[in-house]
C-alpha cells in the first residue's frame, strides 16, 4: 500500500488510494465515478507502475471503486527553486526621461524594472 504514494503521481494519490489487496486484484477508492473511468483507462501502465516498484507483488488487476480514501503516507514536498532572475537591459536615455516624471520613487522604479526585463526578452 505505500508503493501507491511512492510511484503514483500526486494529482492520483490526492483522489485515490489502495483499501484492499484480494486473490491478486487491488482495490482502490477514488473519490468519484469520473476518477474511477479515468483511472480504468490508465490500468495497465498503473498496474505496470506498481509492479515495477514492488518486486514479487502479485497484483493481477486493479479495480477502481467510488468511496473514503484511507489516510495516505504523506510526501514530503520538496520546495521548488526560485525562479533565476530575469534579464535586465540598460533602459534607453528617452525612457529614464520619461521615468524622471513619475513622482512616486517606488512606482518609478517598479516601471523601470518592468521596462528593462521587457527590452531584454525582446532580444
Amino acid at each position: 500500500m505505500a508503493a501507491w504514494t511512492k510511484v503514483m503521481p500526486e494529482r492520483i494519490v490526492r483522489r485515490a488510494r489502495p483499501v484492499s489487496l484480494t486473490r491478486g486484484v487491488l482495490f482502490i477508492n477514488v473519490t468519484s465515478s469520473g476518477w474511477a473511468q479515468e483511472l480504468h483507462h490508465m490500468h495497465d501502465e498503473l498496474l505496470q507502475r506498481l509492479r515495477e516498484q514492488v518486486k514479487g507483488a502479485r497484483i493481477a488487476a486493479l479495480r477502481f471503486r467510488v468511496g473514503p480514501l484511507p489516510d495516505a503516507l504523506v510526501r514530503p514536498r520538496r520546495p521548488r527553486p526560485p525562479p533565476p532572475p530575469p534579464p535586465l537591459e540598460i533602459l534607453p536615455e528617452s525612457v529614464g526621461r520619461a521615468l524622471a516624471g513619475v513622482a512616486d520613487d517606488e512606482l518609478r522604479e517598479r516601471i523601470a524594472r518592468a521596462a528593462a526585463i521587457s527590452l531584454a526578452r525582446m532580444k
